[in-house]
């Protein structure tokens, strides 16, 4: 059956690492880090850019940030949540410390060459799926790329993976992703997931910026989901943008859970024998058995010496579809009450038992 780790758990924390001086920063992205761990994750992913790799110059106020009460350009908000390159490293070392991987999202060539020598695998946002010099600086690492792909088309999505593929890259996994934050349930579009792996032939996952949970995340397991991916922190009330779509550290626990058992559950494709069933299949499952004793060379009649019923701890008999042909025939020796006939038991031999 299917293994609990066959779903790739990335705890995001964005830029919630963000909290006002170098140190306190450091604190908070360690607590970050901790309550990964503690929750179960897979992996811990933060953000590293330079505004000035992001937006034109000027380039406004975010309409769904300033209804957060966030009313500053954007050149501004990311320049405050700009990462420096010198923590990498030591959030890389207390991951590793923790036993959990780190990963960071780059969003220019800088960014993917200061977090390389750090991560094993690399993620693409939603946004950056047509930036090709960073696509090919990725492909070029060889790893394999996670890719949202919130907003995009299938021309995007085509674009990317040619673009990956003709710089010999590494494997891509596609993440179904609603670009809205947060993303109301009914814009999740979850049968996405099926239809991605189908179309492009590679593993897809889910990124998810619903509030709650549990629902999406399971879903998308279900449907095949092979990564999922969302946001958390450790308070929503906390100042900065991506704090208030986020999970708190009880609720990224529940998530967790709810995906290992999610995975455990999905299984495979098919009818195949449960190993769980076995038991209480041989105990509940009907067969035809005798009623009462049944002396050897006595006709056997449905309803009166046999019938067919659960054999609990009793020997099996026959299947059931072998009713019409019994008509007619013997016991072949005696049967005690409560047995199950088979096959040697009945004379003449059955043709087709």
């Amino acid at each position: 059956m299917t293994s609990v780790n066959e779903v790739f758990v990335i705890a995001e924390a964005g830029s919630n690492w963000r909290a006002g001086t170098p140190e306190r920063d450091l604190e908070m992205a360690f607590a970050l880090i901790d309550v990964a761990v503690e929750a179960g994750a897979d992996a811990v992913k933060f953000q590293t850019y330079r505004a000035a790799s992001l937006y034109a110059p000027a380039a406004g106020e975010s309409k769904y940030l300033a209804e957060l009460g966030i009313k500053r350009p954007i050149n501004e908000i990311l320049q405050d949540l700009e990462m420096p390159y010198e923590m990498i490293a030591k959030l890389a070392a207390r991951c590793s410390e923790r036993g959990i991987e780190f990963m960071s999202t780059p969003f220019s060539v800088a960014d993917a060459d200061a977090i390389d020598p750090f991560v094993g695998r690399h993620k693409v946002a939603s946004y950056e799926i047509n930036h090709v010099r960073l696509l090919e600086r990725l492909a070029a690492t060889g790893k394999p790329l996670i890719v949202s792909t919130g907003a995009a088309g299938q021309d995007d999505i085509a674009f990317l993976l040619d673009t990956v593929r003709g710089a010999n890259g590494g494997p891509v996994t596609l993440l179904q992703c609603t670009s809205s934050y947060p993303a109301p349930p009914d814009s999740l579009n979850l049968l996405a997931i099926p239809w991605l792996a189908r179309t492009y032939g590679v593993p897809v996952g889910f990124s998810d910026h619903s509030l709650d949970p549990v629902a999406g995340p399971v879903v998308a397991v279900a449907l095949g989901a092979t990564v999922i991916e969302k946001h958390y922190t450790l308070n929503r009330r906390l100042p900065g943008p991506d704090h208030p779509f986020a999970i708190e550290p009880d609720e990224l626990t529940a998530m967790v859970k709810a995906i290992r058992l999610a995975t455990v559950a999905r299984g495979v494709e098919g009818k195949p024998e449960i190993e769980a069933e076995r038991e209480l299949r041989a105990f509940a499952v009907r067969s035809i058995q005798a009623i009462r004793d049944i002396a050897a060379g006595e006709e056997l009649v449905e309803g009166v010496n046999f019938d067919v019923l659960r054999p609990g701890s009793r020997r099996r008999g026959l299947h059931p579809r072998h009713l019409d042909a019994l008509a007619g025939k013997r016991a072949a020796t005696h049967i005690p009450s409560g047995e199950g006939i088979r096959a040697e038991d009945v004379s003449p031999p059955l043709a087709d038992a």
